[in-house]
């Protein structure tokens, strides 16, 4: 099996796939009834840490797919899979906005980490794809302080991202 097959048995089972998120965002619907930051305690705590997990895990790795078919193999947006790609990523969006509603992100667990793995995930991507576009010879192409700049912003990010994700 691979990483393609799998994808399309996402596109072939589209019933599960949505019923999968809907159940998210129907969770985090009840919860923005009745969960304000007065009771958002013990048992509730854990429950937001699984549904923001259950949600940010398939909508980061539907970004990296939808990017990856972008700017690596050049596809057109407009031919990808509407429930393989979007749909979790779209479900991310929605059911991040009505949880942070409900309770501030700072005091979800683990929320800090998970946000440092997608910048961490995010630079890896941009360094990947500048690596790939650039023409490392005998001579850099450009000015030698733009590559400068260019790791120093890296390393910059790359320590941000560190921090918040062993915080």
């Amino acid at each position: 099996m691979t990483v393609q097959d799998f994808i399309d048995w996402f596109g072939n089972h589209p019933n599960l796939v949505l019923s999968y998120f809907i159940v998210l965002i129907v969770v985090s619907i009840i919860g923005l009834l009745f969960v304000n930051q007065s009771n958002f305690k013990s048992p509730i705590t854990y429950v937001y840490t699984i549904l923001i997990y259950a949600v940010t895990i398939p909508g980061l790795l539907a970004l990296i797919l939808i990017l990856y078919s972008f700017f690596f193999l050049k596809t057109n947006l407009l031919q990808l899979d509407l429930v393989a790609y979007f749909v979790p990523l779209i479900a991310m969006c929605i059911t991040l906005v009505i949880i942070n509603k409900t309770v501030p992100m700072s005091q979800i667990q683990g929320f800090g980490k998970l946000s440092g793995l997608f910048l961490m995930i995010m630079i890896a991507f941009v360094i990947t794809y500048v690596l790939q576009r650039m023409f490392f010879g005998v001579f850099f192409v450009g000015r030698f302080q733009y590559l400068i700049g260019f790791f120093i912003l890296l390393l910059i990010g790359l320590r941000i991202a560190w921090s918040r994700m062993i915080k």
